[in-house]
């Protein structure tokens, strides 16, 4: 009996503390958060480090939902180029088919198409690509499939074993707090 009662005020005490504590980390971060003050004048100036700027703080589910979209955009290239691959003419294919066939997939070709280009995988003629008007422009892979495969694959490996990292991190710490 006198074992329950001294274990009764620590977990209690401890559970206090961690409430504490949260309440500490969420009153600081409602004052670093630009949206929670009545006048403008009154919220700090943001301090960026130059690498962490527009990125989701690390550990967050912001950073998850970022990763699992970076993963699903290289997943939609990946199926981009084997279209072109597949398809094409000496790894080269015409807007107007790619359209046709691209739109079985996923109705995202053109900014798939400009996120592709951006990371040097396809290439094609001016900045943007409209259907009907640009249907003849030709649809081009800047390397062979094989080599862009290879690339894209190690790319997904990496983000996955940085998500899987990420949400171990998440469980490690969702196991302390409870």
């Amino acid at each position: 009996m006198a074992d329950e009662q001294r274990v009764l005020p620590n977990s209690v005490s401890s559970r206090i503390s961690q409430f504490n504590q949260q309440a500490e980390q969420h009153a600081e971060r409602q004052r670093i958060n630009p949206f929670a003050h009545y006048n403008v004048r009154d919220a700090p100036k943001p301090n960026y480090i130059r690498g962490e700027y527009g990125q989701a703080p690390a550990g967050s589910l912001s950073e998850q939902r970022a990763l699992q979209a970076q993963m699903q955009s290289l997943e939609e290239m990946l199926q981009l180029c084997e279209l072109i691959d597949n398809q094409g003419v000496e790894d080269a294919l015409h807007f107007g088919a790619l359209f046709e066939l691209y739109n079985h997939i996923s109705d995202k070709l053109l900014g798939t198409l400009l996120c592709a280009r951006k990371h040097k995988f396809v290439d094609f003629a001016g900045e943007t690509l409209f259907q009907g008007r640009d249907d003849a422009q030709q649809v081009r892979l800047l390397r062979p499939f094989d080599e862009l495969r290879a690339e894209i694959l190690h790319k997904l490996e990496d983000l996955r074993c940085l998500c899987v990292e990420r949400e171990r991190a998440l469980d490690d710490e969702a196991e302390l707090l409870s």
